[in-house]
């Protein structure tokens, strides 16, 4: 959903998807209930879902053609969290369901193909539209079931995060958001901060220029194939693209055709002094730092450039897994009441009754009731520990790839979040209070390992050793320390406290990492497809405050 030609394929196209996965599998029954639930839905008997871990692909695809749709069940995280044959089970996975809904409308609305003659830029617009296109068509024969559409929306397109940093990535978040109002899927709310962003780029004029086009296409039929391609051109040429002409996406733009991976938006207020922190550079190619030092030894330096497709995909399931593994139901309790709705209790009626018959002043309550009660979601503190020394140095830049996706994933989903490198120095280069913006791509080159005094440090500023609330502790390195006895001291000690400890290794053959005892450790090749167990260890986290 994250990216429109990641979940579109034309009609004609041979389908590369897994077939459903059997029910001897977790998602088996995931698979066969939502299975029955697409035929339905589409009136396709052929329709078929498979329910599986995405890795680094997006939360949903469809084939119109076969009918054959796939869910990232890392949108559902515990197969066991809800029977899925009943129907109750869709307030517990809303995002998830919402994917599925949507891929249900491509099967059934997406009836036209690009022709193969048409330019890249002129068919990526076109299907643009189409994702606000197939919605509004889906909703309106089955209009209850925005609610779980604009779910899937909200979650998965942060309106707060839409890219406006050029003219087509600003289009790009209007077609994805603005024109799914139009579509009576989202809320102007919903929108309200990234229409202002959006704004402040194209201009009102060109806004509505481009709403045009879309409303229009919400008319058109579902196979009017000649007229979805006239509304992609017309899109481009409001954009001063020429699409007779142009080969592809624009070049500063060919990152953003998964537009709606949202990439970070303004910072957060610093908890630490401004003029203490790093100051970004104009040439992202060059070494960045210092950043906030403890000593004076030689500092740490690193190279800053924008997250990847597949990082923002990685840090987009994440966060919605920390948001999950935090939201907590509301708590049912049951309270007497003098007065209906409720069950009524016969003992107390007949005790209110004597007690008017008498005149005595009524104090029975004869009804009683359940009262559901918010739960406060439960605070999650999450510190990031990356070692630069220099055996690290083959495995710096995944090993930086890794902590950008935690320390992004935390900060959103409302965790209190801090991100320290460590070597001959160390280095806080993310304060808590502050989401990443750009991965810092770490130049491992330090002579030792400060583990132990970088453990300290982001006790200091996470307080990570004081129970009463989840914490986690990332520590990204190979293990191989001067010191392993006292880092082993250092981790059981935070252990007992309850501080839960994950340990993302490199995957190196030839010197494999050293493991840590009371350590979830993770040997990490591409840190794009460890997502699921670093939910799971925040889930622990939680579990043990």
């Amino acid at each position: 959903m994250t990216s429109v030609s990641a979940h579109l394929r034309p009609s004609g196209a041979s389908p590369a998807s897994p077939a459903p996965a059997p029910a001897a599998t977790a998602w088996g029954r995931w698979s066969a209930a939502w299975t029955k639930q697409a035929a339905t839905l589409t009136g396709r008997p052929d329709a078929s879902v498979t329910v599986t871990p995405a890795d680094s692909g997006p939360p949903g695809f469809s084939y119109p053609a076969t009918a054959q749709i796939q869910v990232d069940a890392d949108l559902i995280a515990d197969p066991a969290i809800a029977d899925p044959r009943r129907p109750g089970h869709r307030s517990k996975v809303p995002v998830a369901y919402g994917v599925l809904l949507h891929e249900c409308a491509h099967v059934i609305h997406s009836q036209w193909d690009p022709p193969p003659t048409v330019a890249p830029v002129v068919r990526e617009a076109a299907l643009l539209l189409e994702e606000s296109r197939i919605e509004r068509r889906y909703r309106d024969t089955r209009p209850r079931d925005r609610r779980w559409l604009r779910s899937a929306v909200t979650s998965i397109i942060d309106p707060a995060d839409t890219p406006t940093d050029t003219l087509w990535s600003a289009a790009y978040g209007a077609g994805l958001l603005l024109a799914r109002v139009d579509a009576r899927i989202l809320y102007s709310a919903d929108v309200r901060e990234a229409r202002r962003a959006i704004a402040t780029v194209l201009g009102r004029k060109l806004i509505r220029g481009l709403r045009a086009v879309w409303r229009e296409a919400h008319t058109v039929g579902d196979t009017d194939t000649t007229r979805m391609i006239e509304l992609g051109e017309r899109w481009c040429r409001l954009l001063g693209i020429d699409p007779t002409i142009s080969p592809g996406l624009p070049a500063d733009d060919a990152t953003t055709s998964a537009i709606a991976a949202a990439i970070s938006g303004a910072l957060d207020t610093i908890l630490h002094n401004p003029a203490d922190t790093p100051e970004p550079a104009s040439d992202s190619s060059r070494p960045h730092g210092p950043g906030i030092h403890v000593d004076t030894d030689t500092p740490i330096t690193w190279a800053e450039r924008d997250a990847r497709d597949a990082e923002r995909h990685a840090a987009n399931r994440l966060t919605a897994l920390l948001r999950r593994a935090r939201h907590r139901e509301p708590a049912r309790t049951r309270e007497p009441s003098a007065a209906p709705p409720g069950r009524l209790r016969t003992g107390a009626a007949v005790t209110l009754a004597a007690q008017r018959a008498a005149g005595a002043i009524p104090t029975a309550q004869p009804w009683q009731r359940t009262v559901r009660r918010p739960v406060p979601d439960p605070e999650l503190t999450v510190g990031i520990l990356i070692d630069a020394s220099g055996s690290m140095e083959d495995f710096a830049k995944p090993m930086s790839s890794a902590a950008w996706i935690v320390a992004h994933a935390a900060t959103r989903a409302g965790a209190t979040s801090a991100t320290l490198a460590y070597g001959d120095r160390i280095t806080v280069l993310i304060p808590p209070g502050r989401r990443p913006t750009t991965v810092r791509d770490m130049r491992a080159d330090a002579g030792t390992e400060r583990f132990v005094e970088a453990c300290a440090e982001a006790d200091r500023l996470l307080h990570l050793s004081t129970p009463g609330t989840g914490r986690l502790l990332v520590v990204v390195s190979d293990g191989h320390y001067v010191n392993p006895d006292e880092s082993q001291a250092t981790i059981t000690r935070l252990h007992h406290t309850g501080c839960a400890v994950l340990w993302l290794a490199p995957d190196n053959k030839g010197w494999p990492p050293r493991v840590y005892d009371d350590t979830t450790t993770i040997t990490v090749g591409d840190p794009t497809t460890c997502i699921n167990l670093i939910g799971q260890a925040a889930i622990d986290a939680l579990t043990r405050a």
